[in-house]
């Protein structure tokens, strides 16, 4: 059957016009035209509701992703890599550091709002998606996966509230993040980064600084059990990778939050070499 798609906006007018047609076809009949007019009108007056019957509104309907709180990104410092066994790899996991430990709660409630209140994401409800830059450099984005299910129930949801012939056409909002790293003189790191394929399990944590030293803020965590790591030329890249292209994070910090990364990174060095 054909159909034409209109946005419900036009919905009101529409059910007026359906509703006037019959109204001026009978008030018509108390007039004589000549007989050109009268068959042009009633011709007209029989196409115009044949026409506005094809039409289907259509729904706009916007799913938010949760975002994060303005804390989150005023105090957010980076990432830092961690496992139980560094020559290994085992328990592999990437932090996501911010400065303070409210901050890092907020955080810990929008990934886990992402994977469905789930500390364990086995269907890319959180996507962790390595980008090899080259020359040492590399990219991590982070951003909510598609949740199909959660988008057909919204869809359902909204469809409650709508006509038989109504359509909801869905739009998507979601945050994303992009962590640029130079690794060209960090060997240890480019360990870390470049096991993401042989790894069957990534944990995935948020964590806060106090005293220059990191703490999680939670014991357990994610486990993520889908993750990827690709050269920039792969054609598997998603959309928001192909957009974004490395940058350089030099100085991309304020300088008391840069500060407080010295701190830890040099507190980090420290236990290295003791």
């Amino acid at each position: 059957m054909f159909q034409i798609n209109i946005d419900v906006k036009y919905k009101l007018a529409i059910k007026i016009a359906l509703f006037l047609v019959p109204l001026v076809s009978i008030a018509l009949s108390f007039f004589s035209f000549p007989v050109e007019a009268a068959v042009s009108l009633t011709v007209l007056l029989v196409i115009i509701p044949i026409t506005l019957n094809w039409f289907v509104f259509q729904f706009n309907v916007m799913h938010v992703m949760p975002f994060p709180t303005d804390e989150m990104m005023k105090h957010k410092l980076g990432t830092t890599w961690f496992a139980s066994d560094l020559e290994t790899m085992e328990g592999l996991g990437l932090m996501f550091l911010f400065k303070t430990k409210n901050s890092a709660k907020d955080a810990f409630q929008m990934f886990k709002a992402w994977n469905q209140g789930k500390t364990i994401d086995s269907l890319e409800n959180i996507v962790l998606s390595g980008v090899i830059e080259g020359n040492g450099k590399y990219s991590i984005f982070i951003y909510p996966g598609d949740r199909v299910k959660k988008l057909d129930e919204t869809i359902n949801n909204a469809k409650l509230s709508l006509g038989e012939k109504d359509k909801v056409k869905l739009s998507v909002a979601k945050f994303y993040m992009q962590f640029c790293f130079d690794y060209s003189n960090d060997e240890l790191k480019t360990n870390c980064i470049n096991s993401l394929p042989h790894v069957d399990e990534l944990n995935f944590n948020v964590g806060y600084v106090e005293n220059g030293e990191v703490i999680s803020y939670s014991k357990v965590g994610f486990r993520l059990k889908k993750f990827t790591l690709q050269p920039r030329s792969s054609s598997a890249l998603g959309a928001i990778e192909q957009s974004l292209e490395w940058d350089d994070p030099t100085g991309k910090l304020p300088e008391i939050n840069q500060a407080l990364v010295n701190k830890v990174n040099s507190n980090l060095s420290s236990e290295s070499s003791a």
